[in-house]
């Protein structure tokens, strides 16, 4: 016997119905992969920047880029005065809202006070159809004016505290997307994340320059007690004696008054290689040449090692050039002075246009550079500093065969 089916669920109503579903449920995958990629590129962004200010523009442009918004801004928490100010903005290309991007830089809110204040207090995101009709919205007019309808507003939050927000705006009115809404509060969590580990690595920044400061200082007294002091108190030593070997053995006097002669030359140079350090506009405003001889020679005054000085500078350094290769030879030397038991030491330099060659050498112990401990920076500073000024730094030691050290740019 034949079945009839009851009309409801013929097969001219199954084919109107059960396409439309699977269209829809081809949208939101689309969407689920869409959101997914956004997340994917902003994970990306993060784990390759190294600076949060250069992050910001580029994960904003992400996120307008794959989920179709037209002007994104980044907005942190100001402690000192309890209000959100600007970090980052970015529109598409192809359109400019100049008023509307002005007025964010010119701008600040409080908690509750606009999208962004509004995403501070409550700390959840926010969904606005249309700014332009939006009571709380305080920028509706230069909105309406640049042509902006739609907005969104999102916390960033760090160890559970809201410390910013991002807003994005379209040029058309949107209606409230949940799934787009918990991918951006994601993003928000993992912005957060990065932002906290950046403080934490400024801070650790902050304690090294401060435990470099202290031990700079320390070394500083140091070399005023074991060079200036113990020199000077031995000119003084010789001074008071000189009296009385006048009156008993006045031949031994002219040999005194050259020791006297040599200590105090001695002094004189430490302290004018301290002073240098002391007084960073000397570093800036002084020939490298003499600024270099002067580190030679407080380290023969120390030492009492051998050193052949080759300088020749040519045409003129800038002011970061000259105080990073003043910097380089200083840690050299001093690396040289309490490790290498050198009896020999060569300082060569020269400079020509956009050319300099910076050479330091010495016969002592030698050293493994791969087996260097991590706590010792100072290969490491001596490499950034010349980086810094474009130039390519090069040891070459081995332990028995002395120490080569090179900065170059050709």
């Amino acid at each position: 016997m034949a079945l009839t089916m009851p009309a409801r669920f013929s097969g001219q109503r199954i084919g109107r119905t059960f396409p439309q579903t699977d269209r829809t449920n081809q949208i939101r995958a689309r969407k689920l992969e869409q959101y997914l990629a956004t997340q994917h590129a902003i994970t990306q962004i993060i784990v390759r920047s190294s600076k949060l200010e250069t992050a910001l523009p580029l994960i904003l442009q992400a996120i307008c880029e794959t989920t179709d918004w037209d002007f994104g801004e980044v907005w942190h928490v100001d402690r000192a005065d309890n209000l959100l100010h600007c970090a980052a903005t970015w529109c598409v290309p192809t359109s400019r809202f100049p008023t509307f991007e002005r007025s964010g830089w010119g701008m600040t809110f409080a908690a509750g006070k606009g999208l962004p204040g509004r995403v501070w207090q409550t700390g959840t995101p926010a969904w606005v159809t249309d700014v332009v009709v939006d009571s709380n919205f305080l920028r509706a007019g230069i909105a309406e004016r640049d042509g902006l309808r739609a907005g969104v507003g999102i916390p960033i939050r760090m160890e559970g505290e809201v410390i910013g927000a991002m807003t994005f705006f379209s040029r058309q009115p949107r209606q409230t997307d949940r799934e787009l809404l918990r991918m951006l509060d994601t993003v928000g969590s993992q912005i957060g994340l990065f932002i906290e580990r950046e403080r934490a690595t400024q801070m650790e920044r902050e304690q090294a320059r401060a435990l470099a400061a202290l031990e700079e200082r320390q070394r500083l007294a140091r070399e005023l007690h074991d060079s200036v002091t113990q020199t000077l108190f031995s000119a003084s030593v010789i001074a008071e004696m000189l009296p009385i070997l006048w009156k008993r053995e006045p031949e031994q006097v002219e040999t005194n008054l050259d020791e006297l002669h040599q200590l105090t030359r001695s002094a004189l140079t430490e302290m004018r290689s301290l002073l240098v350090e002391l007084r960073p506009p000397a570093l800036v405003n002084g020939d490298l040449a003499e600024l270099l001889k002067n580190l030679t020679e407080s380290l023969k005054s120390r030492k009492h090692i051998q050193v052949v000085t080759d300088i020749h500078v040519g045409g003129k350094l800038s002011v970061d050039e000259q105080i990073a290769l003043y910097r380089v030879a200083q840690e050299a030397l001093n690396n040289i002075s309490k490790h290498a038991a050198a009896t020999q030491v060569s300082l060569r330099f020269c400079s020509d246009a956009n050319q300099f060659d910076l050479s330091i050498e010495d016969n002592g112990c030698g050293f493994d550079p791969t087996r260097v401990p991590a706590a010792h920076f100072g290969l490491e500073v001596m490499r950034e500093r010349a980086e810094a000024i474009g130039a390519t730094f090069y040891i070459s030691s081995v332990p028995g065969g002395g120490t080569r050290l090179q900065v170059t740019r050709i």
